[in-house]
């Protein structure tokens, strides 16, 4: 049985375990490690019970300050040991976060130990045992707090700030449209616990690396392109440029924001290899022209405004004209019609 619940119910849920195991998606963003390990401070510091996250990959260097201590490795004889996955910020399960021994498709339907989803993608088909999916939260740290305030324990100031990571990642700093006035109700409450917003905004917003900054600059001098009638702007990162600054995209959250920044674009693309697919980030400026259906139809997902695409068996020429092609199509739906 696959059941949904309320925030009560899942704070319910959460207090009756004694040993819970964390997980997130793949390449955890600001609001995937914050809400885990928000939600591991709050959990084992806050009401007792015993919580370990497990992270995939270490977070960008300049969030080290910030987080507290997690799992790099999982396996499969370890599930035994919790009595409860929570599930954070993971909208299919193929990007579930786990142990290379571990089937990530099948962790969802283990009944020892079973899985709470809790999620705000549209279109989260997880389906674990419990799933609690709330679209119009900005971010899986607002849900976990929500969750925390329903209880009574006292959320922690550490917990606090990491919650308050996720909804400031997630929200752009408050910029963009899944900012609603909760949202800022509830990262008021996170103050309110002593969330330490000016150590949250130096890390996330004035911690550039400066080979960061120098990356950022070459790539938007040479690579940036607009099409579509200067609707559509975007970017091809080739490997060469990676070495050239030694830099890696897990540290680069805020990249594409760069491109936003443009007048007058409405869609926004950045792409580039990972291994044998390529990794594609979109973002809209207008609610008019969402991106999250666009994803879905190539096998990804994500927000309406924010989504992100894996592609395989292609060259970057093909990626670029695919991308082309679809976000053609969105901006210019009758384009092809007589």
């Amino acid at each position: 049985m696959n059941e949904a619940l309320s925030i009560t119910e899942a704070a319910a849920l959460l207090l009756g375990k004694k040993r819970i195991l964390i997980l997130t998606h793949e390449r955890p963003d600001g609001d995937a490690f914050g809400s885990a390990l928000g939600m591991k401070e709050f959990l084992h510091g806050c009401c007792g019970i015993h919580s370990e996250v497990f992270l995939p990959s270490a977070p960008a260097a300049r969030y080290l300050e910030l987080i507290g201590e997690y799992k790099t490795t999982l396996t499969q004889s370890e599930l035994s040991n919790y009595d409860l996955i929570l599930l954070l910020d993971c909208a299919t399960r193929d990007r579930i976060a786990c142990g290379q021994d571990i089937d990530s498709a099948t962790l969802p339907e283990l009944k020892c130990p079973p899985m709470l989803n809790v999620d705000h993608h549209v279109g989260n088909d997880v389906n674990a045992r419990w799933n609690l999916v709330v679209p119009r939260a900005a971010a899986a740290s607002q849900i976990a707090t929500e969750i925390a305030l329903t209880t009574q324990c006292q959320i922690n100031a550490r917990a606090a700030t990491l919650w308050l990571l996720g909804i400031m990642t997630d929200t752009g700093a408050f910029r963009f449209a899944n900012t609603l006035s909760n949202t800022l109700r509830i990262t008021a409450e996170l103050l309110d616990r002593g969330a330490e917003l000016e150590r949250v905004v130096n890390a996330t917003y004035y911690s550039k690396p400066l080979n960061q900054q120098q990356f950022e600059v070459e790539l938007l001098q040479k690579h940036q392109k607009l099409a579509v009638d200067n609707q559509f702007i975007y970017a091809y990162i080739p490997n060469e440029l990676f070495t050239k600054y030694k830099f890696d995209m897990r540290d680069g959250e805020g990249v594409i924001e760069l491109l936003r920044e443009v007048a007058d674009t409405k869609i926004v693309a950045l792409f580039y290899r990972k291994g044998d697919v390529f990794k594609v980030s979109l973002r809209s400026k207008d609610s008019a022209y969402p991106v999250g259906d666009l994803a879905r139809s190539l096998g990804g997902g994500g927000h309406d405004m924010a989504s992100g695409i894996t592609l395989s068996n292609m060259d970057s020429k093909e990626v670029e004209t695919l991308l082309l092609q679809k976000v053609t199509e969105l901006l210019h739906p009758n384009i092809n019609e007589d």
